[in-house]
């Protein structure tokens, strides 16, 4: 329930957002609230490391599914460019 709390404590933060970033931030709560069991695991007077982390993690599954699309097309040939990693 800490962690519920914390994350309605940031609605004047989200309130100030505009519409566009309200919805990205929405989903990083979310993602905070989908990984519950793992921040459990972490200790119990520290709120906010396993909320970040929660939150990183969320970013990078993003990050990833974007990588597995741009893969995707990338092998299909409908990249249009060549990517270049150096």
């Amino acid at each position: 329930m800490r962690i519920e709390d914390e994350l309605k404590a940031l609605e004047p933060f989200r309130r100030a957002l505009p519409s566009t970033e309200k919805r990205l931030f929405d989903e990083l709560l979310t993602g905070v609230r989908n990984r519950r069991t793992a921040g459990g695991m972490l200790p119990s007077h520290e709120v906010w490391k396993p909320m970040l982390l929660s939150m990183i993690v969320e970013v990078m599954a993003h990050n990833q599914q974007l990588q597995r699309r741009l893969d995707a097309l990338e092998h299909n040939g409908l990249g249009g460019h060549e990517r270049d990693d150096s």
